[in-house]
């Protein structure tokens, strides 16, 4: 059975229509009371009931799951009555995490071939990328799907840079008949419980200034100020889980500020949709496009936009069409928005186990009372306590004509260990079904006796949770085409910054302040994405192909380029690394093909004995180089008559140093 939920209360009991009343004193402190009528505010709410009775399904799993990796329990008096967890699903999380790949490295192509304009660009992702602590946020974001079976991260530009932001799913609204592999099919995005205080809502210049003023006026009546202790409950409510985690002072309310909960609404709207400009003029969109509304406590309408206003328009438009968040989840299902985690194929086992081991955490400690019962049919028979103590000695008045056993009796408590057996068939479920079985853990296997067997299970498991790397190298492409859009949507909303790189021929490090006029060009960018699993599973194939070929083509330039390139690659090079590398060698082919010469190298190869040479073959051999086999020192001389050849005299003259065992020898000249 669902728990009730605290915010779908609230939302269901709002009313569209205020409630009037005749008390004279409750009357007077509604002077400033606001209408909550209107269209479109009445529509920004019902998509909002809509969209989280959709959603509401899922927060009881959601929160199980997160007290369960938080290793936090709630205690009940009948199946947990001890405060006790199995870190399974911190366990098994953790070791998926692990294994999962690290953060794919987006590389930006220029596609009008500008090599400075593209160094600048991958730059300044580098620096947006440590600006925005990236990597940490990509684990937060990995372990997000573990746990919610869903990820959301936001975009946007503020204080002068591209900031990403990881967003808890509790927060975020989509539409039922989305389709689950297409965020932007969504017909509208809510980003909810985004609390500022009342004091800054001046500051935004798109912000309805008159609405503005109204929120202010109705927060200083009594019932604002009601709504403003609703605001802090609510505040509260969504750090609940930090007071589940033994927070002491959550719960106390913000002294000193008003907050108020803004909603951001992200909506299609057809062509013909009326909207006011920031000079106050009246705009009408003559094509279908995202707006954005800015709703303040369901009750005003702050801000009402396109969203291609709001962050800047690009060649192809895309922001009328693209929100600016990111989704993706490694379980997709086909009519189900919210897929499954990880956490929710571990989460009832886990409720088991921790059941069982309560019962056993209880028992044992009941044993340990040593409780005993007493015949109370006995007069005059009164059992004392006594004190434990070392070497004491305790007298039990028995009476004449009995045993022990008649007047006393342990109380039975059994230590439930055939549980342990039960307990270990459950873990090995979960380990079979997240694929985190022990040897992915680092924890020794008995039952495997080869190497060969452990290696072979952990490649397999492995395999299984890099699975998820098809959805997740997808959604970075996704992210970087976002980052890509935002730049040429707003470049004047950009700050200049200050890089640092090495010389190409020296150690010196060099600065420069680049800005987005540096590195935008006409023709844009494409995206190019390395995934280390994927890379790990192509790359040595490759290189085996290119062999091949490059074995029959020896001298093809083209090929030579691209099979330096790959070799780089294989090698884990920085892209600017890689950049920089081929750069010299183009230098050198090209100085080679200036003055007609070709260095050289002398390749190893696959050469057979000189005894299994072909006649002919040595013929030509000794007419080229004008030598013969057996004046080769160390030649390798066949056997006669089942007899090792005769070793050759010692001479006075010195003897040639002898070359290692494994280099090839040259052949010595008369």
């Amino acid at each position: 059975m669902l728990r009730p939920h605290a915010r779908f209360i609230y939302y269901l009991n709002m009313d569209s229509k205020p409630q009037r009343t005749t008390d004279p004193a409750i009357a007077q402190d509604m002077d400033g009371f606001i209408e909550l009528g209107g269209l479109e505010l009445q529509m920004l709410r019902m998509n909002k009931i809509d969209a989280y009775n959709y959603r509401y399904r899922k927060v009881v799993d959601w929160d199980e799951n997160y007290e369960l990796y938080r290793d936090k329990v709630i205690v009940n008096r009948l199946t947990q009555r001890q405060s006790v967890n199995l870190p399974i699903m911190k366990t098994q999380i953790r070791t998926l995490l692990k294994d999962v790949d690290e953060m794919p490295v987006l590389y930006f192509e220029n596609l009008d071939n500008d090599k400075t304009a593209e160094l600048f660009k991958n730059e300044y992702w580098k620096w947006t990328v440590e600006q925005n602590k990236m990597e940490l946020q990509d684990i937060i974001d990995k372990r997000q799907v573990f746990l919610f079976g869903r990820s959301y991260d936001q975009w946007q530009i503020a204080d002068g840079m591209v900031q990403q932001t990881i967003q808890d799913p509790m927060d975020i609204l989509i539409q039922r008949y989305c389709d689950p592999f297409n965020i932007h099919s969504s017909r509208f995005l809510i980003h909810l419980h985004i609390f500022k205080p009342l004091a800054t809502l001046d500051q935004n210049v798109d912000y309805n200034k008159e609405a503005v003023a109204d929120m202010k006026k109705w927060y200083g009546s009594q019932m604002g100020l009601l709504k403003a202790a609703e605001n802090q409950r609510l505040l509260v409510q969504k750090n609940q889980k930090m007071a589940d985690m033994g927070v002491p002072d959550i719960h106390s309310p913000v002294l000193g500020e008003t907050y108020v909960e803004l909603a951001m609404h992200f909506i299609f709207r057809e062509a013909g949709e009326k909207w006011i400009d920031t000079d106050g003029t009246e705009q009408t969109t003559d094509v279908e496009q995202i707006f954005l509304y800015v709703e303040c406590d369901q009750m005003r309408i702050l801000m009402k936009k396109p969203l291609e206003k709001v962050i800047g328009t690009t060649v192809d438009h895309f922001w009328r069409n693209h929100y600016p968040y990111v989704s993706w989840a490694d379980d997709i299902e086909r009519q189900d928005w919210f897929s499954d985690g990880i956490a929710d194929i571990i989460r009832t086992p886990n409720k088991i186990m921790n059941s069982w081991f309560s019962q056993m955490v209880e028992n044992r400690s009941l044993k340990n009372l040593n409780m005993h019962t007493y015949n109370s049919n006995i007069d005059g028979f009164q059992p004392q306590t006594w004190t434990p103590m070392a070497w004491g000695m305790y007298g039990i008045p028995v009476p004449p004509n009995t045993k022990m056993g008649d007047v006393f009796a342990a109380v039975p408590v059994d230590d439930l260990k055939d549980s342990l057996d039960e307990m270990n068939f459950v873990q090995a479920i979960v380990e079979k079904a997240t694929g985190a079985v022990p040897v992915t853990q680092g924890a020794q296997n008995e039952r495997e006796v080869t190497l060969g067997e452990v290696k072979l299970q952990l490649q397999e498991a492995q395999k299984r949770v890099k699975g998820m790397s098809k959805f997740y190298t997808q959604a970075w492409k996704e992210r970087g085409l976002i980052f890509l859009k935002l730049v040429e949507a707003a470049p004047d909303k950009l700050d200049a910054v200050k890089i640092y790189k090495k010389g190409n021929n020296s150690n010196d490090i060099f600065a420069r302040e680049i800005a987005p006029t540096d590195w935008m060009t006409k023709s844009g960018y494409g995206i190019k994405i390395w995934s280390q699993d994927q890379k790990d599973a192509f790359d040595t194939d490759a290189l085996n192909k290119l062999n091949a070929v490059k074995a029959n083509i020896p001298d093809n330039p083209k090929l030579e380029e691209v099979y330096i390139r790959k070799l780089l690659e294989f090698a884990d090079l920085k892209p600017d690394e890689i950049n920089d590398i081929m750069k010299i060698e183009q230098e050198r082919m090209q100085a080679e093909a200036a003055s007609g010469k070709k260095e050289t190298q002398p390749a190893e190869s696959m050469q057979l004995p000189y005894q299994y040479v072909p006649d002919d073959i040595k013929a030509q051999i000794e007419e080229a180089f004008g030598f013969k086999p057996s004046q080769m020192r160390g030649a390798m001389q066949p056997m006669q008559n089942g007899q090792a050849p005769a070793q050759p005299q010692p001479t006075s003259q010195p003897s040639a140093p002898q070359l290692p065992a494994n280099t090839q020898q040259q052949p010595v000249l008369q």
